[in-house]
């Protein structure tokens, strides 16, 4: 759970060559270390004795910073409390079932079950069983896949009862030639002709009533172009038209969140300083989140406005194609948010467990890429007691090969001109000249702060910021490799973005805004952020099935599943309408105009958080459901229900904030 930590060394007495006489007992509380926990639980350690306090942090990082998936906790943990005999199963064949695919006479006659994928030899990133339309051989298929990136080919997610389908997919590889392939434009024919009585278009229709979703930023999709990917051209396909969202990518998701946190941590700094002066006056926290720049629940609004799309087009009867990138990141969340709002199955306990293993385990969402379930070494930094701590957000451009130009904006534009390849050489220059000046400030600042002579790196050589891990002479490279600043992070913790956690925050926001309509509550939600970050079961580790498989780890975790199955009530919602709500209103739509922070979530109870930017508080919200639908229960003692289900020791628990002095 620990996402990072910083020692911060207290100023020297003098040059004694032993740690313990370097530090008086009172200088020696000058120094901690601050730890940011993934669940916004921000904890700092004093010690009197300075070498218990070195030892606890080369200890954590340690333990945090692993090299492989079974070093983690979930291939230890066993518990008697989780029955895995009652945690839920997925099984795509009963889920395809289930939608109707393949049954004679129905909405989904017309597709196929395949397991083509089955040795994961036609792409290493799927599950082994994918839905196609029944008139496409998996010949086709295999031709079809060379188009897409990663060979994440076009195949069903969701099948509406009125016929309409929901496939997915990444980005076709159209490159500056303007390549096409015409096996990906028959499949993408084919999956249009399922609602047709004879699973064929007619000719002479020209209605281009279905939608291909591209989640990115529409300068995104064209640039993409440069590196051999890009976007569909409409012009080879029928009946079809193309919608860009303009949802960014995942690297500004996390300087969206690293904002957020470093506000939190602040606002809660001067809290306790405010308090411990005795000044009862509020530090702040709405002022310090709005300064941040954060864009946290703009985001989610774009995410809801996508998926408002989506839903909209399938209800009218209409097939939806969703892709981003590599189409395991926003096209997951676009996809499960949209299946969520329009089948109800999704809404309870069991659905939503199907949903997740669906939609994001099976299809290859990189759980451990995304949540950095490995640790990162460079996010243990070691810095001198009165330096300003720097923010974990970043300004700069990364991975810009990968879905660039995310973070262009108008006045790049203006000052270059019109064309897009030169506001793109513009933000990549900027980019690269802000990474070069980072790390020539960083290691102006290491230059002032180590004394290579200092007694605790000769100690703990680890902690240093120069420090690389011997290279293991088994694999035949040099083992000795010269000293050096790096540029920026490391690759893996670029790769980190709270995708999954962006997830449940808007499933959070549609649980607020339909709070009738969902059998689990907000207990539910929490945990499952709570163990996506844990690594105590092996629901959410891995990056993809072939990776999960070959470790076997479904034989050698537990599910989290299996915790729900054990109390099942300790997650119901009890203002749940049940069959009565999907009689009533089956399809949902969300409200991207009414949208709050998850305060549970950030573990912040200050009332102003919870209710920025939302006129009512969930409670309001059921009152006034039940006020003006008369199907709702509207006895006051099952209205009065908690904004979550934790004890007061709970919610006591989860402030934000912990100091610890030994």
């Amino acid at each position: 759970m620990i996402h990072s930590a910083v020692l911060v060394r207290p100023p020297r007495r003098d040059s004694d060559d032993s740690i313990q006489a370097v530090y008086t007992e009172e200088r020696a509380l000058e120094g901690s270390i601050r730890i940011r926990c993934h669940h916004f639980l921000f904890v700092t350690l004093r010690c009197t004795d300075i070498r218990r306090l070195y030892d606890v942090f080369a200890t954590v990082k340690h333990l945090a910073c692993v090299g492989s998936l079974e070093q983690l906790y979930a291939f230890d943990y066993r518990s008697d409390t989780a029955d895995d005999a009652k945690a839920v199963e997925y099984d795509a064949h009963a889920e395809f079932r289930r939608m109707g695919v393949g049954v004679a006479g129905g909405v989904g006659q017309h597709w196929r079950v395949s397991e083509i994928n089955r040795e994961f030899q036609l792409c290493a990133t799927y599950p082994p069983v994918v839905a196609i339309p029944a008139r496409i051989s998996d010949t086709t298929l295999t031709y079809a896949a060379r188009y897409r990136s990663k060979a994440r080919l076009p195949v069903l997610s969701y099948l509406h009862p009125n016929g309409a389908s929901m496939t997915r997919s990444s980005q076709p590889m159209v490159g500056l030639k303007q390549a096409r392939s015409v096996q990906d434009e028959k499949l993408v024919e084919a999956i249009v002709a399922t609602s047709e009585p004879t699973g064929m278009v007619p000719r002479f229709r020209n209605e281009r009533n279905n939608i291909i979703i591209d989640a990115r930023p529409t300068t995104n999709a064209v640039v993409n172009r440069a590196i051999g990917a890009g976007s569909e051209n409409m012009d080879h396909y029928r009946q079809c038209r193309k919608v860009y969202l303009g949802i960014d990518n995942i690297h500004v998701m996390r300087d969206a969140l690293n904002r957020l946190a470093d506000a939190a941590v602040d606002a809660a700094d001067v809290s306790a300083t405010a308090s411990d002066l005795g000044n009862a006056e509020p530090a702040g926290m709405m002022a310090r989140i709005q300064s941040s720049r954060s864009s946290w629940l703009s985001h989610l609004q774009n995410i809801l406005v996508g998926v408002k799309t989506i839903v909209e087009a399938i209800d009218a009867g209409h097939h939806v194609l969703v892709h981003c990138s590599d189409g395991w990141d926003r096209t997951a969340q676009l996809t499960s948010l949209a299946q969520l709002c329009l089948d109800p199955y999704y809404r309870t306990i069991e659905g939503f467990a199907v949903l997740v293993e669906k939609e994001w385990v099976s299809f290859g969402h990189q759980f451990t890429l995304r949540n950095g379930h490995l640790g990162h070494p460079d996010r243990f930094t070691v810095v001198r007691a009165g330096r300003k701590r720097v923010p974990e957000h970043s300004e700069d451009i990364e991975d810009i090969d990968r879905d660039v130009g995310e973070t262009e904006s108008a006045d790049d534009g203006a000052q270059t001109g019109s064309s897009i390849f030169g506001r793109f050489a513009t933000r990549a220059f900027r980019g690269v000249q802000s990474r070069i000046s980072s790390a020539i400030q960083t290691a102006s600042d290491n230059l002032d702060d180590i004394d290579y002579t200092d007694p605790f790196f000769a100690e703990y050589p680890e902690l240093h910021p120069d420090y690389v891990r011997p290279v293991d002479p088994s694999t035949g490279t040099n083992a000795q490799q010269k000293r050096g600043f790096r540029l920026g992070r490391t690759k893996h913790d670029r790769e980190t973005s709270p995708v999954f956690q962006q997830f449940l925050d808007c499933v959070y926001q549609l649980w607020v805004q339909h709070p009738t309509m969902f059998e689990f509550n907000e207990r539910f939600l929490l945990d499952l952020f709570y163990h996506g970050h844990a690594a105590q079961f092996g629901t959410f580790l891995g990056n993809n099935m072939q990776e999960r498989t070959a470790i076997q780890m479904q034989e050698r975790t537990q599910r989290v599943w299996s915790v729900v199955g054990h109390d099942p009530q300790l997650y119901r919602n009890a203002v749940y309408l049940g069959d009565e709500a999907k009689r009533e209103q089956r399809v949902i739509l969300p409200e991207p105009r009414f949208v709050q922070y998850w305060s549970a979530m950030f573990s912040c109870h200050d009332p102003a958080f919870a209710k920025c930017t939302e006129p009512a508080t969930r409670d309001e919200l059921i009152v006034e459901t039940a006020s003006n639908d008369p199907t709702v229960r509207t006895d006051p003692d099952e209205l009065a229900v908690k904004p979550t289900n934790l004890t007061d020791s709970d919610l006591a628990l989860s402030s934000n904030v912990w100091s610890l002095d030994a």
